[in-house]
């Protein structure tokens, strides 16, 4: 599913540029004097290589321009450690042949300042074309919109706005081409998170970590704890953790270290107490290292843990941790999940409440993201009770304007728009807001249970017909306004959490069962050799997965070897590909489906894995697959999931691979959008680009139901059991009616025969 979830919905930022448009690297400097941000004074470095980023890189598909929908744009963050000394637009064009040249075109703008308007000659209409517009570098700003406007006419005489002749379409094959000179900053923690990770670049982060050769495992567990912080910032990006041991990044960097246990490639100093500092790159003078130290690992842990917690407060070049408190957490708490003990305001659920209004007569659509729980317990529930209050101006007469809600693009309901003071049934429109022609309505509806996964959005779409008042005149369709209210409210309380295991899908789309408590406090990853740098980058590419699902930091999780693995109760394990873990696997290979060691491949015959499927659903036939054992050199790895050998209802999930590159496809395969749904059941194998997931015959249950829903969903199961039981109840239920009855037929004999 698109997140969200795949289908990615980000706030338009447009700071504009005032006082002529001044130059974005004197704002930086000025605006960054009190902090120290830019080295005022220096020099700026030299201009890197230009770089291309295509409209699709930048989280846009092909944008659709049309009458009644003539503009659209994209969204381009320029980092704060950068400034744009050159930029220019490719636009790939496609656009309808009946438009009037003369009159029609393309108005490009960067942050509403109108940069060109590009003609549409007949001659080239209907086909792909490609135009390139020169962007002056002066008006872009940290946030920056670029926004393209159709301009079309297909008549002299009286036209409609909305006539299927008018269109064009831009596609995300189109590319923005960026030369940006960086800006050397000092070293300042107040700026954290950057200049590391700039929530203003909407690229995958990639942030290289350097550790000392040997590193400990408690160092391991530090470098892990800070990486998946600097995850649950990145979000839908993705974020990557290059590792290295000998040799110092080649841009900005993390740098773990105690005074036994040194990166040789950097001269740090001995520290005392746990310290966090930003120091410069000893060979590039604009990029900055942030250095972790303690004088042993339990005060780099608590260095870790004051920065991650504690980065509102820090200033200056080096801090240092004199005490910290992890806080208490309760399952099902991670900030990025949708609460399932209250009602919850829509308001609650968007960044700010102009994301629930829009304006136009066809509108884009208002997107809510809704991150559930993975182990809602769905069935035989009616739905999810949801409390509507919608605002809209209102139409003059009644017409077929119309709101459409869907969730995951799937249509749920439809309500008429209905002029103001007009009834529909029960449905009433409420009351006039400010005397301004706009009303408010309320709706109850339900949204079936089943249409629901982990990563949710709910689409609210207005569509208002073009009031006519005469053969050639309208009503301009931007004074039509719409909005939902923050106060409507979705309430998933009644759901329990119980759901069916292995289940791979509830991993690879939330994290599940790790995530449950959204600092790990209940999971143990095993890791059988700190020195693989490609076993290290998959553990903190994980912990950053499972910040970006719960939005937190994993301050919790423990890192144990395959020794302490075995002794591990009470815990879900998350076992990290490389040659430590297979001993440890092969002790548990009576429960796999598939045992990788080396060219060493041992696979159990499993059913293919249903594409759709309700996870509370575990009707799973016996399998008698055989097995197979088999010796193969070329790159392979797999997803597995089961029960955990240890304790009853706990899981498993191992990452198996035979190589270096079977441990990075498997990340790979986890950050690709288009396959993370490839990955179900049991056992997800990945060769190469491709993902086959297959389903074992062994079931359990994690979660709390209470007896008497437990009793009826697991007899639901077994129809014939089911009946067996009902048929026994019936009997029963009679013999005790029965025998009441003739007990009193007993009595009323008796009082009869007395008198």
């Amino acid at each position: 599913m698109p997140e969200f979830g795949s289908v990615r919905t980000r706030i338009n930022h447009c700071w504009l540029i005032s006082f002529g448009q001044v130059k974005r690297a004197a704002s930086v400097a000025l605006l960054t004097f009190g902090l120290g941000h830019a080295a005022l004074g220096a020099e700026p470095a030299a201009t890197a290589p230009p770089q291309r980023i295509s409209f699709g890189e930048l989280g846009a598909s092909a944008l659709e321009l049309r009458g009644t929908q003539p503009s659209g744009g994209i969204d381009i963050g320029v980092r704060g450690d950068e400034v744009v000394a050159a930029a220019k637009l490719r636009l790939r064009m496609t656009y309808s042949p009946a438009m009037l040249p003369q009159l029609s075109h393309l108005r490009v703008s960067l942050n509403n300042q109108v940069l060109a308007a590009l003609p549409l000659p007949s001659e080239q209409a209907g086909r792909e074309i490609e135009r390139e517009v020169v962007l002056d570098p002066r008006y872009f700003t940290d946030y920056n919109q670029l926004r393209f406007d159709l301009i079309g006419h297909y008549t002299l005489e009286c036209e409609d706005p909305s006539h299927t002749s008018l269109w064009a379409t831009l596609s995300p094959l189109s590319e923005l081409e960026l030369t940006m000179t960086p800006l050397e900053l000092r070293n300042e923690l107040a700026l954290l998170p950057a200049p590391f990770f700039d929530r203003r670049d909407n690229r995958r982060l990639t942030l290289p970590v350097l550790l000392p050769e040997q590193p400990s495992r408690e160092i391991v567990r530090s470098a892990g704890v800070v990486a998946s912080w600097f995850g649950s910032m990145a979000d839908y990006r993705s974020a990557r953790f290059p590792v290295s041991f000998t040799s110092l990044p080649e841009q900005h960097g993390l740098v773990f270290a105690t005074n036994s246990a040194k990166p040789n490639s950097l001269q740090l100093a001995d520290v005392t107490v746990p310290t966090v500092s930003i120091i410069d790159h000893p060979s590039l003078p604009t990029a900055k290292l942030l250095v972790f130290q303690g004088k042993d690992e339990a005060q780099l842990r608590q260095a870790v843990e004051g920065v991650v917690l504690g980065s509102p407060v820090l200033s200056g070049a080096q801090a240092t941790v004199t005490a910290v408190e992890l806080p208490k957490r309760e399952p099902y708490d991670a900030p990025r999940w949708v609460r399932t003990n209250r009602a919850v305001k829509l308001g609650e659920l968007v960044d700010s409440p102009q994301q629930l209004q829009t304006s136009g007569i066809a509108p884009q659509p208002i997107r809510v993201n809704l991150r559930l729980p993975p182990d809602l317990f769905t069935w035989n529930q009616p739905g999810v009770p949801m409390d509507l209050r919608y605002r809209y101006s209102a139409p003059n007469e009644q017409d077929t304007s119309s709101l459409n809600i869907s969730i995951n693009e799937l249509l749920l309901r439809s309500y008429r728009l209905r002029p103001e003071g007009a009834e529909d049934g029960a449905r009433k429109v409420l009351v006039p807001l400010l005397d301004s022609g706009t009303v408010q309505q309320s709706e109850e509806l339900r949204i079936p249970a089943f249409q629901l996964v982990s990563n949710n959005q709910l689409q609210f779409r207005f569509s208002l017909d073009p009031q006519r008042q005469g053969p050639c005149s309208h009503v301009p369709g931007d004074q039509a306004r719409q909005g939902i209210d923050p106060d409507s409210s979705i309430d998933f309380s009644d759901f329990a959490h119980y759901t069916a295991m292995p289940n791979l899908a509830l991993f690879a789309n939330a994290g599940y069962p790790f995530t449950r408590y959204a600092d790990l406090a209940e999971t143990a990853i095993v890791l059988s050799d700190t020195t693989q740098a490609a076993t290290l980058e998959q553990l903190f590419f994980l912990l950053g997965r499972m910040g970006r699902h719960t939005g937190t930091v994993a301050l919790s999780y423990q890192l144990l070897n395959a020794e302490q693995a075995k002794q591990a109760r009470d815990l879900d394990l998350l076992v990290l590909s490389g040659a430590g873990a297979a001993p440890l696997l092969s002790e548990w290979e009576q429960d796999l489906a598939l045992a990788i060691n080396g060219d060493e491949r041992k696979f159990r015959e499993l059913s293919v894995a249903p594409r759709f499927e309700n996870p509370a659903n575990a009707n799973r036939e016996a399998g008698n697959g055989g097995r197979v054992q088999i010796n193969a050199s070329g790159s392979l790895g797999a997803f597995i999931s089961f029960e955990s050998p240890l304790t009853g209802d706990r899981t498993v999930v191992a990452l198996a691979g035979s190589d270096d590159a079977a441990a990075q496809a498997l990340i790979g395969t986890l950050e690709d959008d288009g396959k993370v749904p490839l990955i179900l059941g049991d056992l997800a194998i990945v060769r190469g680009d491709t993902v086959q997931s297959y389903r074992g015959d062994s079931v359990y249950y994690v979660g709390t139901l209470s007896l008497w829903k437990r009793l009826w969903f697991h007899l639901s199961q077994h129809v014939l059991l089911f009946t067996l039981v009902a048929l026994t109840v019936v009997v029963l239920v009679a013999m005790l009616l029965y025998g009441g009855l003739q007990r009193r037929v007993a009595r009323r004999l008796a009082a009869t025969g007395s008198q």
